[in-house]
């Protein structure tokens, strides 16, 4: 879904160390924000960031399932599966942080599709459906430390929760949220809306245990309604769609959609099976017979033909979102002025002002790819120290050079050397350590503090050395460097 700006002359607002750029979408439980983690050397990452809201702190049992099950979904590491990041607690609640995913929803991508009567491609709702199919088992075969299996169930698979990314990929999300929802339900009845319709029968119906085979029979509406084009058991109310989720007859899919072959049909009506006994025992195998079927009629698409698929659909929003982040981001650090290490903290939300800048069409939160590509970079801005160091080291030089001559002269008569009017006699310096690193060039404010005579550089002319015990011709004890203002590297570190 598309960002909606904050309005970047109105502050800053930041969780911890992550800085909120704005509103995704919001709902009864959360809101979703596009957020970005930055670094020193220009570092930044782009992350989604689920912020609970602030009224469920009091619900003790709620909040502390939705911790527990969003640390477990943080252990699931799969390419098909939105992965957890981060799992905190701040002054404004707690959150999540999730990868950002450049892409939509397959409900945004459905509905895109109704809208323009130009139909989701069979092979392009396939491989969305495998590639759901393979995150769900990869969740539901978790294992804990003690490589016990964690039983984890979504409960709340759906077309809003599978992203579709540009790269090609579609993953399922909102691992660690279902449950706590489920609780939340139970204990403010309403609260909650339209997901009765994604639900599997036991589930509407109150079972206490769910397995697997719950987030199967999601997992077959979600098919069913991909191919078909149509909202399966939707009804004009909760109560309605209830009784079509535990009693009303599924229609064959090859009635609804024509284009869809009898093999891939009678693959989703098994999966639809209200006797979980008869449904596929996971999801993994769900997806094996998807895949055979197809091979008889039907074509998968691959990860490149989706790609092509989300870019010719989505690719001028996208690729407006990004000019809008990039000019919200120019906006917001003026040359000059970006912090020069990361800061911490939270800026008090009331400082922001939603919505400045609206996207129009839709795009999911984005994946870690526009990292870098977003970044205003600024040059560094140049200093005059180069030629105030010429100009005093061109003095130093030529007032040192008629000094020596002078003293050459005098040493070669044979009359004494006198120390310079003006200056001190040059100290022996002590031999340097082996390991000395070697000397830094001088800074302007060292310079002008330094008497000629110290900074001696040899004249192209011979100098004859002076008697014995004269020090003259000793180098001079070059004084440690010290920062000034001029000294201070003035480039943005971050980008």
């Amino acid at each position: 879904m598309a960002a909606k700006l904050f309005d970047p002359g109105a502050g800053r607002q930041r969780v911890d160390r992550y800085e909120l750029l704005g509103e995704i979408a919001s709902g009864g439980m959360a809101t979703v924000y596009l957020a970005r983690l930055t670094g020193m050397g220009g570092f930044q990452r782009f992350v989604a960031m689920k912020r609970l809201h602030p009224h469920l702190a009091g619900e003790k049992e709620f909040v502390e399932m939705f911790l527990d099950e969003a640390r477990i979904a943080a252990r699931i590491h799969h390419p098909n599966v939105v992965p957890i990041l981060e799992v905190g607690a701040s002054q404004v609640g707690y959150y999540l942080v999730m990868e950002y995913i450049e892409g939509d929803t397959l409900a945004r991508l459905l509905a895109r599709a109704a809208s323009t009567t130009r139909k989701l491609p069979v092979s392009i709702a396939l491989r969305i459906a495998i590639d759901m199919l393979s995150g769900l088992h990869a969740a539901h075969e978790l294992h804990d430390d003690q490589n016990e299996p964690v039983n984890l169930v979504h409960r709340d698979v759906s077309p809003q929760n599978v992203l579709v990314g540009q790269d090609g990929i579609a993953r399922i999300t909102d691992f660690g949220v279902a449950r706590a929802a489920s609780r939340l339900t139970a204990t403010r009845v309403g609260q909650l809306k339209g997901k009765i319709a994604y639900m599997a029968p036991e589930q509407a119906a109150g079972a206490e245990e769910l397995d697997r085979r719950a987030d199967v029979f999601s997992a077959g509406i979600v098919v069913w309604e991909a191919l078909a084009h149509k909202r399966l058991f939707k009804a004009e109310n909760e109560a309605a769609t209830l009784s079509r989720v535990i009693a009303e007859p599924v229609p064959l899919l090859h009635q609804i959609a024509p284009q869809v072959s009898k093999e891939v049909s009678a693959v989703v009506m098994r999966a639809l099976d209200r006797d979980r006994d008869k449904r596929f025992a996971s999801c993994a195998a769900f997806a094996d017979a998807l895949e055979g079927a197809a091979e008889a009629g039907d074509k998968v698409a691959s990860p490149r033909e989706l790609a092509a698929y989300v870019n010719e659909v989505l690719g001028p929003e996208i690729a407006q979102q990004r000019d809008n982040v990039r000019a919200w981001l120019a906006h917001s650090e003026p040359m000059g002025t970006a912090p020069a290490e990361l800061p911490s903290g939270i800026m008090p939300s009331s400082s922001v002002s939603a919505a400045a800048i609206s996207i129009p069409g839709s795009l999911e939160a984005s994946r870690s790819g526009v990292t870098g590509s977003l970044s205003a970079v600024q040059p560094p801005p140049r200093s005059r120290l180069p030629l105030v160091l010429a100009g005093l080291l061109l003095v130093a030089l030529l007032g040192t050079g008629g000094f020596m001559l002078t003293r050459s002269a005098r040493s070669s008569s044979g009359a004494p050397v006198p120390a310079a009017t003006g200056h001190a006699e040059l100290p022996t310096p002590p031999a340097p350590a082996a390991s000395a690193a070697p000397s830094e060039p001088p800074t302007a404010a060292t310079v002008a503090r330094t008497p000629a005579s110290a900074l001696s550089v040899v004249p192209p002319a011979p100098v004859v050395s002076p008697p014995r015990g004269q020090n003259v011709g000793a180098a001079p004890v070059r004084p440690k460097k010290k920062k000034s203002a001029d000294d201070v590297d003035l480039r943005n570190p971050y980008r």
